[in-house]
Protein backbone atom coordinates (compact mmCIF):
# COMPACT_ATOMS: atom_id res chain seq x y z
CA UNK A 1 0.00 0.00 0.00
CA UNK A 2 1.30 3.46 -0.91
CA UNK A 3 1.19 5.75 2.11
CA UNK A 4 1.32 9.52 2.49
CA UNK A 5 4.78 11.07 3.02
CA UNK A 6 6.03 11.38 6.59
CA UNK A 7 5.06 14.69 8.13
CA UNK A 8 1.92 15.16 6.05
CA UNK A 9 -1.73 14.43 6.76
CA UNK A 10 -4.99 13.69 5.00
CA UNK A 11 -7.68 16.19 5.99
CA UNK A 12 -11.27 15.11 5.45
CA UNK A 13 -14.80 15.15 6.87
CA UNK A 14 -14.94 16.75 10.35
CA UNK A 15 -11.27 17.78 10.32
CA UNK A 16 -11.76 19.54 6.99
CA UNK A 17 -14.76 21.37 8.42
CA UNK A 18 -12.62 22.51 11.36
CA UNK A 19 -9.99 23.89 8.98
CA UNK A 20 -12.61 25.74 6.95
CA UNK A 21 -14.27 27.20 10.04
CA UNK A 22 -10.94 28.33 11.51
CA UNK A 23 -9.74 29.91 8.27
CA UNK A 24 -13.07 31.65 7.71
CA UNK A 25 -13.07 33.03 11.25
CA UNK A 26 -9.57 34.49 10.86
CA UNK A 27 -10.16 35.81 7.34
CA UNK A 28 -13.34 37.54 8.51
CA UNK A 29 -11.24 39.32 11.16
CA UNK A 30 -8.59 40.33 8.62
CA UNK A 31 -11.22 41.77 6.30
CA UNK A 32 -12.38 44.12 9.07
CA UNK A 33 -8.84 45.58 8.82
CA UNK A 34 -9.34 46.05 5.05
CA UNK A 35 -6.88 43.33 3.99
CA UNK A 36 -7.08 41.72 0.55
CA UNK A 37 -5.97 38.23 -0.45
CA UNK A 38 -2.84 37.45 -2.45
CA UNK A 39 -1.98 34.03 -3.91
CA UNK A 40 1.59 33.21 -4.87
CA UNK A 41 3.07 30.06 -6.47
CA UNK A 42 3.62 27.01 -4.31
CA UNK A 43 7.24 26.85 -5.56
CA UNK A 44 9.73 29.66 -6.11
CA UNK A 45 13.35 30.17 -7.14
CA UNK A 46 15.73 28.97 -4.43
CA UNK A 47 17.61 32.27 -4.60
CA UNK A 48 14.54 34.12 -3.29
CA UNK A 49 14.78 32.46 0.11
CA UNK A 50 18.58 32.39 0.28
CA UNK A 51 18.62 36.18 -0.15
CA UNK A 52 15.65 36.95 2.10
CA UNK A 53 15.46 34.36 4.86
CA UNK A 54 19.23 34.07 5.16
CA UNK A 55 21.80 31.47 4.10
CA UNK A 56 22.68 30.64 7.74
CA UNK A 57 19.07 30.22 8.89
CA UNK A 58 17.85 26.69 9.61
CA UNK A 59 15.12 27.13 7.02
CA UNK A 60 17.61 27.64 4.17
CA UNK A 61 20.51 25.52 5.39
CA UNK A 62 18.53 22.44 6.50
CA UNK A 63 14.80 22.51 5.84
CA UNK A 64 13.95 23.43 2.26
CA UNK A 65 12.57 20.95 -0.26
CA UNK A 66 14.77 21.65 -3.31
CA UNK A 67 14.56 20.38 -6.88
CA UNK A 68 15.87 21.08 -10.36
CA UNK A 69 13.44 21.56 -13.22
CA UNK A 70 14.05 20.10 -16.69
CA UNK A 71 16.28 23.03 -17.59
CA UNK A 72 18.41 22.65 -14.48
CA UNK A 73 17.00 25.67 -12.63
CA UNK A 74 16.91 25.52 -8.84
CA UNK A 75 13.47 25.74 -7.23
CA UNK A 76 12.10 25.05 -3.77
CA UNK A 77 8.68 24.37 -2.32
CA UNK A 78 7.99 27.59 -0.44
CA UNK A 79 9.03 27.30 3.23
CA UNK A 80 7.42 30.60 4.27
CA UNK A 81 5.12 33.24 2.82
CA UNK A 82 6.67 36.69 3.23
CA UNK A 83 9.44 36.45 0.62
CA UNK A 84 7.01 35.34 -2.16
CA UNK A 85 4.74 38.28 -1.35
CA UNK A 86 7.65 40.70 -1.60
CA UNK A 87 8.79 39.07 -4.84
CA UNK A 88 5.28 39.51 -6.23
CA UNK A 89 5.14 43.13 -5.09
CA UNK A 90 8.38 43.93 -6.93
CA UNK A 91 7.56 41.92 -10.06
CA UNK A 92 4.07 43.39 -10.41
CA UNK A 93 5.09 46.92 -9.35
CA UNK A 94 2.62 46.95 -6.48
CA UNK A 95 4.81 49.55 -4.82
CA UNK A 96 3.23 52.26 -7.00
CA UNK A 97 1.51 54.95 -4.95
CA UNK A 98 -1.91 53.88 -6.19
CA UNK A 99 -1.53 50.56 -4.32
CA UNK A 100 -0.08 51.92 -1.08
CA UNK A 101 -0.43 51.18 1.71
CA UNK A 102 -0.64 47.56 0.57
CA UNK A 103 -2.53 45.37 3.05
CA UNK A 104 -2.50 41.67 2.16
CA UNK A 105 -3.22 38.26 3.61
CA UNK A 106 -2.51 34.79 2.25
CA UNK A 107 -3.62 31.24 3.03
CA UNK A 108 -1.82 28.15 1.80
CA UNK A 109 0.58 25.26 2.37
CA UNK A 110 4.25 25.69 3.28
CA UNK A 111 6.94 22.99 3.29
CA UNK A 112 9.89 22.38 5.61
CA UNK A 113 11.94 19.25 6.08
CA UNK A 114 11.72 19.07 9.87
CA UNK A 115 11.23 16.32 12.43
CA UNK A 116 7.46 15.82 12.69
CA UNK A 117 5.99 16.32 16.16
CA UNK A 118 2.88 17.69 17.84
CA UNK A 119 1.85 20.83 15.98
CA UNK A 120 4.66 20.51 13.40
CA UNK A 121 4.32 18.94 9.97
CA UNK A 122 6.51 18.93 6.87
CA UNK A 123 3.56 20.29 4.91
CA UNK A 124 1.63 22.77 7.02
CA UNK A 125 -1.08 25.32 6.42
CA UNK A 126 -0.27 28.95 7.13
CA UNK A 127 -2.25 32.18 7.25
CA UNK A 128 -0.13 35.29 6.89
CA UNK A 129 -0.50 39.06 6.97
CA UNK A 130 1.75 41.57 5.20
CA UNK A 131 1.33 45.36 5.48
CA UNK A 132 3.67 47.30 3.18
CA UNK A 133 4.39 50.97 2.60
CA UNK A 134 4.22 52.49 6.09
CA UNK A 135 6.82 52.79 8.84
CA UNK A 136 4.83 54.05 11.79
CA UNK A 137 4.49 53.03 15.41
CA UNK A 138 0.75 53.37 14.91
CA UNK A 139 0.81 50.64 12.30
CA UNK A 140 2.80 48.54 14.78
CA UNK A 141 -0.04 49.14 17.25
CA UNK A 142 -2.60 48.13 14.61
CA UNK A 143 -0.74 44.84 14.18
CA UNK A 144 -0.87 44.23 17.93
CA UNK A 145 -4.59 45.02 17.85
CA UNK A 146 -5.01 42.56 14.98
CA UNK A 147 -3.40 39.81 17.07
CA UNK A 148 -5.86 40.55 19.86
CA UNK A 149 -8.82 40.53 17.46
CA UNK A 150 -7.79 37.10 16.18
CA UNK A 151 -7.42 35.46 19.60
CA UNK A 152 -10.70 37.04 20.70
CA UNK A 153 -12.47 35.59 17.65
CA UNK A 154 -10.91 32.18 18.35
CA UNK A 155 -11.94 32.41 22.04
CA UNK A 156 -8.40 31.79 23.31
CA UNK A 157 -7.42 35.28 24.51
CA UNK A 158 -6.94 34.12 28.12
CA UNK A 159 -4.66 31.26 27.09
CA UNK A 160 -1.93 33.13 25.25
CA UNK A 161 0.87 35.55 26.01
CA UNK A 162 2.87 37.85 23.77
CA UNK A 163 6.68 37.86 23.77
CA UNK A 164 8.10 40.97 22.10
CA UNK A 165 11.55 42.38 21.43
CA UNK A 166 13.00 45.24 19.43
CA UNK A 167 15.94 44.32 17.20
CA UNK A 168 18.83 46.75 17.08
CA UNK A 169 19.05 48.49 13.70
CA UNK A 170 21.37 50.87 11.86
CA UNK A 171 24.84 51.63 13.18
CA UNK A 172 23.91 50.36 16.64
CA UNK A 173 23.28 46.90 15.18
CA UNK A 174 26.92 46.38 14.26
CA UNK A 175 28.06 47.56 17.68
CA UNK A 176 25.67 45.10 19.33
CA UNK A 177 26.73 42.23 17.05
CA UNK A 178 30.38 42.77 18.01
CA UNK A 179 29.48 42.68 21.70
CA UNK A 180 27.37 39.56 21.18
CA UNK A 181 30.14 37.84 19.22
CA UNK A 182 32.64 38.58 22.01
CA UNK A 183 30.21 37.06 24.53
CA UNK A 184 29.56 33.94 22.45
CA UNK A 185 33.28 33.29 22.08
CA UNK A 186 33.50 32.76 25.85
CA UNK A 187 31.75 29.41 25.38
CA UNK A 188 33.73 26.33 24.41
CA UNK A 189 30.84 23.85 24.31
CA UNK A 190 28.57 25.26 21.59
CA UNK A 191 27.04 23.09 18.88
CA UNK A 192 28.64 22.92 15.45
CA UNK A 193 25.99 25.21 13.97
CA UNK A 194 26.59 27.93 16.55
CA UNK A 195 30.34 27.75 15.99
CA UNK A 196 29.67 28.71 12.37
CA UNK A 197 27.00 31.27 13.31
CA UNK A 198 29.42 33.19 15.53
CA UNK A 199 31.50 34.01 12.47
CA UNK A 200 28.74 34.45 9.87
CA UNK A 201 25.67 35.69 11.77
CA UNK A 202 25.91 35.80 15.60
CA UNK A 203 22.24 36.73 16.01
CA UNK A 204 21.29 33.27 14.72
CA UNK A 205 22.89 31.70 17.81
CA UNK A 206 20.18 33.25 20.01
CA UNK A 207 17.61 31.21 18.06
CA UNK A 208 19.53 27.92 18.37
CA UNK A 209 17.37 24.97 19.42
CA UNK A 210 20.33 23.46 21.31
CA UNK A 211 22.28 26.31 22.89
CA UNK A 212 19.84 29.22 23.23
CA UNK A 213 19.07 28.45 26.90
CA UNK A 214 22.75 28.99 27.79
CA UNK A 215 22.77 32.63 26.81
CA UNK A 216 21.09 34.13 29.87
CA UNK A 217 23.84 36.72 30.38
CA UNK A 218 24.27 37.85 26.78
CA UNK A 219 24.35 41.60 25.97
CA UNK A 220 20.88 43.11 26.14
CA UNK A 221 19.54 44.64 22.93
CA UNK A 222 17.66 47.29 24.91
CA UNK A 223 20.99 48.77 25.98
CA UNK A 224 21.91 49.40 22.34
CA UNK A 225 18.65 50.93 21.10
CA UNK A 226 18.51 54.58 20.12
CA UNK A 227 16.27 56.83 22.27
CA UNK A 228 13.63 56.92 19.51
CA UNK A 229 13.59 53.11 19.23
CA UNK A 230 13.33 52.81 23.02
CA UNK A 231 10.35 55.18 23.01
CA UNK A 232 8.71 53.26 20.17
CA UNK A 233 9.16 49.97 21.98
CA UNK A 234 7.61 51.42 25.13
CA UNK A 235 4.55 52.64 23.19
CA UNK A 236 4.06 49.18 21.70
CA UNK A 237 4.43 47.49 25.07
CA UNK A 238 1.98 49.86 26.74
CA UNK A 239 -0.58 49.41 23.96
CA UNK A 240 -0.40 45.61 24.17
CA UNK A 241 -0.90 45.70 27.93
CA UNK A 242 -3.73 48.23 27.62
CA UNK A 243 -5.84 45.96 25.41
CA UNK A 244 -5.35 43.09 27.84
CA UNK A 245 -2.75 40.93 26.11
CA UNK A 246 -0.40 39.34 28.61
CA UNK A 247 2.93 40.67 27.38
CA UNK A 248 6.59 39.94 28.13
CA UNK A 249 9.81 41.53 26.90
CA UNK A 250 12.13 38.78 25.67
CA UNK A 251 15.56 40.31 25.05
CA UNK A 252 16.86 37.13 23.38
CA UNK A 253 14.01 36.83 20.89
CA UNK A 254 15.38 37.14 17.33
CA UNK A 255 13.06 34.91 15.24
CA UNK A 256 14.45 32.37 12.78
CA UNK A 257 14.54 34.52 9.64
CA UNK A 258 17.14 37.15 8.79
CA UNK A 259 14.93 39.84 7.28
CA UNK A 260 13.47 41.22 10.53
CA UNK A 261 14.23 44.76 11.72
CA UNK A 262 12.84 46.56 14.76
CA UNK A 263 9.72 45.09 16.39
CA UNK A 264 9.43 41.29 16.50
CA UNK A 265 6.96 39.17 18.45
CA UNK A 266 5.73 35.66 19.19
CA UNK A 267 2.28 34.85 20.52
CA UNK A 268 2.56 31.72 22.63
CA UNK A 269 0.06 29.18 23.93
CA UNK A 270 0.32 28.92 27.72
CA UNK A 271 -0.49 25.22 27.96
CA UNK A 272 2.46 22.83 27.83
CA UNK A 273 0.61 20.38 25.56
CA UNK A 274 2.36 21.72 22.43
CA UNK A 275 5.78 21.52 24.08
CA UNK A 276 8.43 23.40 22.11
CA UNK A 277 5.84 24.24 19.43
CA UNK A 278 3.93 26.69 21.67
CA UNK A 279 4.39 29.67 19.30
CA UNK A 280 1.15 30.03 17.33
CA UNK A 281 1.53 33.47 15.71
CA UNK A 282 4.83 35.22 15.03
CA UNK A 283 6.26 38.04 12.98
CA UNK A 284 7.62 41.54 13.04
CA UNK A 285 8.86 44.46 11.00
CA UNK A 286 11.06 43.93 7.93
CA UNK A 287 11.80 47.39 6.58
CA UNK A 288 14.78 46.41 4.41
CA UNK A 289 13.56 43.27 2.65
CA UNK A 290 11.94 44.91 -0.39
CA UNK A 291 15.10 46.87 -1.11
CA UNK A 292 17.30 43.80 -0.45
CA UNK A 293 15.41 42.00 -3.23
CA UNK A 294 16.09 44.86 -5.68
CA UNK A 295 12.86 46.71 -5.07
CA UNK A 296 12.42 50.27 -3.79
CA UNK A 297 12.94 51.23 -0.15
CA UNK A 298 9.57 50.20 1.26
CA UNK A 299 8.91 49.53 4.96
CA UNK A 300 6.76 46.56 5.97
CA UNK A 301 5.46 44.53 8.88
CA UNK A 302 3.68 41.18 9.04
CA UNK A 303 3.06 37.90 10.79
CA UNK A 304 2.04 34.32 10.11
CA UNK A 305 0.19 31.65 12.03
CA UNK A 306 0.17 27.87 11.82
CA UNK A 307 -3.30 26.49 11.24
CA UNK A 308 -2.45 23.01 12.61
CA UNK A 309 -1.40 24.39 15.99
CA UNK A 310 -4.52 26.52 16.23
CA UNK A 311 -6.67 23.48 15.39
CA UNK A 312 -4.90 21.56 18.16
CA UNK A 313 -5.67 24.34 20.66
CA UNK A 314 -9.33 24.54 19.68
CA UNK A 315 -9.70 20.77 20.02
CA UNK A 316 -7.88 20.65 23.36
CA UNK A 317 -10.18 23.35 24.75
CA UNK A 318 -13.31 21.96 23.05
CA UNK A 319 -13.93 25.30 21.35
CA UNK A 320 -16.57 25.31 18.63
CA UNK A 321 -16.32 28.25 16.26
CA UNK A 322 -20.02 28.05 15.59
CA UNK A 323 -20.02 26.78 12.01
CA UNK A 324 -23.28 25.08 11.04
CA UNK A 325 -22.64 21.96 8.96
CA UNK A 326 -26.15 20.53 9.38
CA UNK A 327 -28.26 19.55 6.38
CA UNK A 328 -31.32 21.70 5.77
CA UNK A 329 -33.19 18.73 4.32
CA UNK A 330 -32.62 15.00 3.86
CA UNK A 331 -34.70 13.09 1.29
CA UNK A 332 -35.52 9.42 1.76
CA UNK A 333 -36.71 7.97 -1.54
CA UNK A 334 -38.44 4.60 -1.10
CA UNK A 335 -39.47 4.20 -4.73
CA UNK A 336 -37.04 4.63 -7.62
CA UNK A 337 -39.83 6.10 -9.74
CA UNK A 338 -39.77 9.07 -7.34
CA UNK A 339 -36.06 9.72 -7.91
CA UNK A 340 -36.46 12.02 -10.93
CA UNK A 341 -38.95 14.27 -9.12
CA UNK A 342 -36.70 14.31 -6.06
CA UNK A 343 -33.68 15.41 -8.08
CA UNK A 344 -35.71 18.30 -9.54
CA UNK A 345 -36.77 19.39 -6.03
CA UNK A 346 -33.19 19.18 -4.79
CA UNK A 347 -31.82 21.18 -7.71
CA UNK A 348 -34.26 24.02 -7.03
CA UNK A 349 -33.47 24.01 -3.30
CA UNK A 350 -29.73 24.08 -3.94
CA UNK A 351 -30.15 26.96 -6.39
CA UNK A 352 -31.68 28.86 -3.46
CA UNK A 353 -28.76 28.06 -1.15
CA UNK A 354 -30.13 25.11 0.82
CA UNK A 355 -27.92 22.19 1.80
CA UNK A 356 -29.77 18.99 0.88
CA UNK A 357 -28.98 15.32 0.37
CA UNK A 358 -30.55 11.97 -0.43
CA UNK A 359 -29.51 8.34 -0.30
CA UNK A 360 -28.30 6.80 -3.56
CA UNK A 361 -27.38 3.46 -1.95
CA UNK A 362 -30.92 2.06 -1.56
CA UNK A 363 -30.56 1.73 2.21
CA UNK A 364 -33.44 0.58 4.37
CA UNK A 365 -35.81 3.16 5.88
CA UNK A 366 -34.21 2.64 9.30
CA UNK A 367 -30.70 3.10 7.92
CA UNK A 368 -31.77 6.24 6.10
CA UNK A 369 -33.07 7.80 9.31
CA UNK A 370 -29.73 7.01 10.97
CA UNK A 371 -27.92 8.63 8.05
CA UNK A 372 -30.10 11.72 8.37
CA UNK A 373 -29.27 11.89 12.07
CA UNK A 374 -25.55 11.52 11.33
CA UNK A 375 -25.79 14.51 8.98
CA UNK A 376 -27.71 16.54 11.60
CA UNK A 377 -30.58 17.01 9.16
CA UNK A 378 -32.99 19.71 10.28
CA UNK A 379 -35.81 18.32 8.12
CA UNK A 380 -36.63 14.96 6.54
CA UNK A 381 -38.97 14.09 3.68
CA UNK A 382 -39.94 10.51 2.79
CA UNK A 383 -40.94 10.32 -0.85
CA UNK A 384 -42.66 7.38 -2.59
CA UNK A 385 -45.67 6.46 -4.77
CA UNK A 386 -48.22 8.28 -2.61
CA UNK A 387 -46.30 11.55 -2.71
CA UNK A 388 -45.88 11.33 -6.48
CA UNK A 389 -49.60 10.60 -7.01
CA UNK A 390 -50.88 13.34 -4.69
CA UNK A 391 -48.07 15.80 -5.44
CA UNK A 392 -47.84 16.49 -1.71
CA UNK A 393 -45.00 16.18 0.79
CA UNK A 394 -44.81 15.74 4.55
CA UNK A 395 -41.89 17.72 5.99
CA UNK A 396 -40.70 16.31 9.31
CA UNK A 397 -38.92 18.97 11.38
CA UNK A 398 -36.35 17.16 13.51
CA UNK A 399 -35.79 20.19 15.77
CA UNK A 400 -39.42 20.91 16.74
CA UNK A 401 -40.59 17.31 16.22
CA UNK A 402 -43.51 18.51 14.07
CA UNK A 403 -44.87 17.49 10.66
CA UNK A 404 -46.24 19.78 7.94
CA UNK A 405 -48.04 18.70 4.78
CA UNK A 406 -47.44 20.94 1.76
CA UNK A 407 -47.86 20.89 -2.00
CA UNK A 408 -44.75 19.60 -3.78
CA UNK A 409 -44.53 22.82 -5.79
CA UNK A 410 -44.40 24.86 -2.56
CA UNK A 411 -41.36 23.14 -1.04
CA UNK A 412 -38.81 25.85 -1.78
CA UNK A 413 -41.22 28.56 -0.65
CA UNK A 414 -41.88 26.62 2.56
CA UNK A 415 -38.17 26.19 3.27
CA UNK A 416 -37.46 29.87 2.67
CA UNK A 417 -40.25 30.85 5.04
CA UNK A 418 -38.67 28.72 7.75
CA UNK A 419 -35.23 30.32 7.48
Amino acid sequence: MIQKPRGTQDIYEQKSKQYNALEKTIIDVLKTYNLNEIRTPIFEAKELFVRSVGETSDVVSKEMYEFLDKKGREFVLRPEGTAPVVRSLIENKLYAQEYLPLKLYYVGPMFRYERPQTGRYRQFEQIGVELLGVDSVYQDLEIIGMLDSIVQALKISTQVELDINYLVTGEQRQIYIQALKKYLLTFNDLCADCTIRIQKNPLRALDCKIDAKKFNACPQMADYLTPSDQARMQMILSAAQKIGLKTNINQNLVRGLDYYTGLIFELKYLSKSLGSQSTIIAGGRYNDLVEDLNGPALPAIGFAMGVERLIWILEENQINLGHDDALDLYFIVINQQAMESTLELMRDLRNHGFKVELDFLNRSLKSNFKQAEKNHAKNIIVLGDKEIQTQTLIVKNQITNTQTEIAMTDLTKFMKAGQ
